[in-house]
């Protein structure tokens, strides 16, 4: 993973090669190109949009103004023009993205010496990710919507395992000192500060908000109060800034916003004998969206699709696109001169008004006219059950949902997909298309399905009227409150979305079965042979809707 240094290399040229102009995405880079030019001032700057390779979501070096920004973050590049400034609403993400990485090019004039010591140098640089946000949103206000979007929405799970007191300080830095740079809001990091105060302590706390703030009125081009800063930041955790520690790879953070934040928040509840577990008086953090453990943390390995699984996709996605096509509207319409059915009476009329000198007016002739009906918006919600009820039947399900969510997304339909046991995970976010299965590790001690919907219906607009709406639930349906459950499921059905469950074929402990949905057993040995069901009870849930 690249170090957020750099974001603050002042010599040389970064790893960004140009666009080539067959590139789906030159467009992309030639507009932003343009706009980074005019918001640093840089006829020099250059932006490359292109598919990382393993790398954070954006990078820029200061020296060269070159940036570079993840495709990824984009979810088509024809979702829109981006030479006009509405298409911003369309990738919030990625422009914050890039908003981020211009400011680091305005205002990242400071470079820490070889002879500084790396965990010095780490702090400073943490220091600076909400320093160069905080001045660049002070001369433009109106940009902070992009960057808080950017840091609230991308989600890097990791395998972060560091120091506990480092990472809940590391997040501090990312997370808390965002809100006095006027990025974040309180309401952002309300759950968050809690597991930060309480492994740090209010007054060390207090104490590292004293360096951030300090750090905020930095001049972009003195490294000696940032370096003398970062020296303070080790020195109040009781690191030796004369020594190494062993910091893990992802401590080293990258300057991609939420990356670096979900790796900490990951850090901080990794370790269960300085958080509560589930059943304690402490209160937990489920902040839906972000990663967040209690006690056992959803977990996932990818692969290739195989091909009886992209075959079963590509019959679902013409199962889909089936359910969403409307035939043409036809409508008798009069008129004055054929084709059509000639009528006797207006025919009369036609030849009276005619002798009589009066202005023409009947239309003796009908005729059918078709006009064109627009498809239907689409929008599915993917629930995956992750506890350990469900531990037999994870692969085969972990199949079923990819098949979904790729069918869906092929069939121009909004999807996300989400798993829950312990805490929610998102793992597929809206606008992306899951390139890779992931095979599910189902061995949560509970199930959080009601605060699940509540984040599919956060990010799909489940219960708003207006467009097909279909949430799949891949589950058991054996619940611990299996009363709450069915409110929230009558609740969607009211509002007409529609639910379809897809549950495992389980002789000896049946799936249990809800009111309001329409539900099918997947076949355990092969889903793909469900296929044709599932797409039927689709289309079936969505005339219904």
């Amino acid at each position: 993973m690249t170090s957020v240094s750099a974001h603050l290399s002042t010599s040389g040229t970064g790893p960004v090669s140009p666009t080539l102009a067959t590139s789906p995405w030159a467009a992309w880079s030639a507009a932003w190109t343009r706009q980074a030019a005019r918001l640093t001032s840089r006829p020099d700057a250059t932006v490359t949009v292109a598919p990382a390779t393993g790398g954070p979501p954006g990078l820029s070096y200061p020296a060269t103004a070159q940036i570079q920004i993840d495709a990824d973050l984009i979810p088509d590049p024809t979702i829109a023009d981006p030479r006009r400034p509405a298409h911003r609403s369309k990738v919030p993400v990625a422009y914050g993205v890039l908003l981020h990485e211009v400011a680091h090019v305005i205002h990242s004039h400071w470079d820490p010496p070889p002879s500084v010591p790396p965990v010095v140098r780490e702090a400073a640089l943490l220091l600076e990710e909400s320093r160069i946000e905080g001045r660049y949103r002070a001369a433009r206000p109106r940009d902070r919507r992009w960057l808080r979007r950017a840091v609230t929405s991308i989600i890097d799970p990791t395998d972060t395992r560091t120091d506990t007191k480092w990472s809940a300080a590391y997040a501090a830095g990312l997370l808390l000192a965002r809100i006095d740079a006027k990025i974040l809001y309180p309401g952002d990091v309300r759950e968050p500060r809690r597991a930060i105060t309480k492994i740090l302590g209010r007054k060390l706390l207090k104490g590292l908000r004293d360096i951030w703030r300090e750090a905020h009125t930095v001049d972009d081009t003195d490294t000696t109060r940032m370096i003398h800063l970062g020296e303070r930041w080790c020195r109040l955790l009781g690191i030796d800034p004369t020594r190494t520690p062993g910091l893990p790879a992802n401590d080293a953070a990258t300057s991609t916003i939420a990356a670096a934040i979900a790796g900490a928040l990951d850090a901080i509840l990794h370790n269960p004998a300085d958080y509560p577990h589930p059943g304690s008086a402490e209160p937990r953090i489920d902040k839906p969206g972000i990663h967040v453990d209690t006690d056992m943390p959803i977990t996932w390995t990818e692969r290739a699709a195989r091909d009886a699984e992209r075959q079963a996709a590509n019959r679902l996605t013409a199962l889909l696109r089936r359910a969403r096509h409307r035939e043409p509207a036809r409508t008798r319409e009069p008129s004055s001169a054929p084709p059509g059915r000639l009528r006797t009476r207006a025919a009369v009329t036609l030849a009276a008004q005619r002798a009589s000198g009066a202005i023409p007016t009947a239309q003796p002739w009908q005729r059918t006219v078709r006009r064109p009906v627009p498809d239907p918006e689409l929008t599915v919600g993917i629930l995956i059950d992750a506890s350990g009820s469900m531990r037999d039947f994870a692969k085969p399900m972990s199949s079923a949902a990819w098949i979904l969510a790729h069918a869906a997304t092929r069939a121009s339909a909004t999807t996300a997909s989400l798993a829950f046991g312990d805490r929610i995970t998102v793992l597929i976010p809206p606008g992306r298309r899951p390139a890779k299965v992931r095979d599910m590790r189902a061995d949560a001690g509970t199930e959080r399905f009601v605060e699940a919907c509540a984040e599919a219906d956060r990010l799909l607009h489940l219960t708003t009227p207006g467009t097909a709406r279909l949430l799949v639930v891949v589950s058991d349906g054996h619940y611990v409150n299996p009363d709450e459950a069915q409110a929230t499921i009558t609740r969607l059905h009211h509002t007409g979305c529609a639910v379809l469950w897809l549950a495992p074929d389980h002789k000896s402990w049946p799936a249990k079965v809800y009111d309001n949905t329409t539900t099918i057993t997947i076949t355990v040995d092969d889903p793909t042979t469900c296929v044709n069901l599932i797409g039927q009870a689709a289309i079936d849930a969505l005339t219904k809707a």
